[in-house]
């Protein structure tokens, strides 16, 4: 997902080209080419292109709404097993046209460097993107609390304090690698508070 937002925002297009061969991909995405890597991304660059979200509102006076929208409008896969042939097994993207026009309206300031640092941690990644979206756009201090959190980050958690033990960790290393985030831990949850974004205003976006 980082890889097509970055690329797409780069262009400025919605297509995406994801380049010519696996071993270049990987490369810059910061992950070691091999058999297993080859396998997961092959799956998560499929479910990502069959994807459809649904987003429910409830505006004032109880009136609801629901709108439907998919990442990836269509893309080209390859029958290749192999990274030495050259070719990826997904060779372009085209990214939806409200999806995309959100990303150009929304872009989140983050730094590649600190991506693939975290790059072998789903949950300290996850962490890290979240406060890069929510600090720097913050004009107060914003409590956000342990169930809160739980909700977002915690699934296939059953206790709260089995959550917050593996959090909190995930949670240091996400700040290890942005530095400015001002973040606070209480018994009742997190205080965020404005912080500068990880890249300066001129770079941001998803990097």
């Amino acid at each position: 997902m980082l890889y097509l937002q970055t690329e797409a925002l780069k262009t400025n297009s919605r297509e995406v080209e994801l380049g010519k061969s696996l071993r270049g991909w990987f490369a810059r995405l910061g992950i070691a080419p091999g058999g297993k890597s080859i396998r997961d991304v092959r799956e998560q660059a499929e479910r990502i292109s069959r994807c459809r979200l649904s987003f429910h509102m409830l505006a004032a006076g109880g009136k609801g709404g629901l709108v439907n929208q998919n990442i990836v409008d269509s893309a080209m896969f390859l029958d290749t097993e192999d990274p030495d042939q050259g070719s990826l097994f997904l060779e372009t993207a085209k990214l939806s046209e409200s999806f995309f026009e959100q990303l150009r309206k929304h872009p989140v300031p983050i730094e590649e460097s600190a991506i693939r640092a975290i790059s072998n941690n789903s949950m300290a990644l996850d962490i890290y993107c979240w406060l890069s979206y929510r600090l720097h756009s913050l004009s107060k201090p914003t409590p956000v609390s342990w169930a809160a959190l739980k909700v977002q980050f915690g699934a296939g958690f059953g206790k709260l304090a089995q959550f917050k033990y593996k959090f909190l960790p995930n949670l240091a290393l996400a700040q290890a690698v942005y530095r400015d985030a001002k973040v606070e831990v209480d018994e009742r949850g997190l205080i965020l508070s404005p912080s500068r974004p990880p890249v300066t205003v001129r770079q941001a976006a998803i990097r």
